[in-house]
């Protein structure tokens, strides 16, 4: 018994090959684009490191579960909170503080822009971050780095806070406003310190809740055991 043998014709070979090629050129193009993809994203978290489990804050996440920006992303969540513990620490600032900055200024939206043109976590002006961090910040975008954004803001935060005495409320007043807020009798109109303030002080609330939590927990189980 014979096998039939077909033949495919040139010219369908030709266009088949074609095929082929156009295929894998599409494949090697898509390949690129999820590497600039991935790489555009790192860069936009700016340094991304996997945050030890030192670096979680039951408050801190619980409180930024409420934002739209961070509600999904638990890795995000927990970056932000690990860049904005090691950052503070670094610069002798308290956390609370600057978290509290962060969540009224953007929200915790890393793009997030202002109409005019404040940028980033920390929502400064590139006037005042290149001032402030002369060697890291050159041009407007580098405001959406996360290390960037966060390591500016701190040392604007930091100089407010060593020129008024460790005053809080002045020193946001001048961060929000500038230099012309020191002067006294300047009016808040935006309400900024109070907003910033108003989170401060349920940071203060939700932790002190928590520790009793854990006391109660823990005397219940200390009870039970006995």
């Amino acid at each position: 018994m014979y096998e039939t043998m077909h033949m495919i014709p040139p010219r369908q070979l030709r266009l088949l090959d074609e095929v082929r090629r156009r295929y894998q050129t599409w494949i090697a193009i898509l390949a690129v684009a999820a590497l600039a993809l991935g790489a555009s994203t790192l860069a936009l978290h700016g340094r991304l490191q996997p945050a030890d489990a030192d670096d979680y804050d039951p408050v801190y996440d619980s409180l930024m579960r409420e934002y739209d920006a961070v509600r999904d992303d638990p890795h995000l969540r927990r970056y932000l909170i690990a860049k904005i513990t090691s950052l503070a620490a670094e610069h002798e600032v308290n956390p609370d503080l600057l978290f509290s900055v962060v969540a009224v200024e953007s929200s915790f939206r890393v793009v997030a822009k202002s109409p005019k043109n404040a940028r980033g976590l920390g929502q400064l002006m590139f006037a005042t971050a290149r001032a402030f961090n002369p060697g890291a910040v050159s041009r407007p975008d580098d405001l959406y780095d996360v290390h960037l954004n966060l390591e500016t803001a701190l040392k604007y935060l930091k100089a407010n806070l060593v020129q008024n005495r460790d005053d809080m409320r002045t020193s946001l007043m001048v961060y929000y406003y500038g230099d012309t807020a020191g002067k006294s009798g300047f009016q808040d109109k935006d309400q900024y310190v109070r907003k910033v303030m108003d989170f401060y002080n349920r940071l203060q609330e939700r932790r002190q809740a928590l520790d009793v939590t854990a006391a109660l927990n823990l005397g219940a189980s200390h009870h039970l055991s006995g």
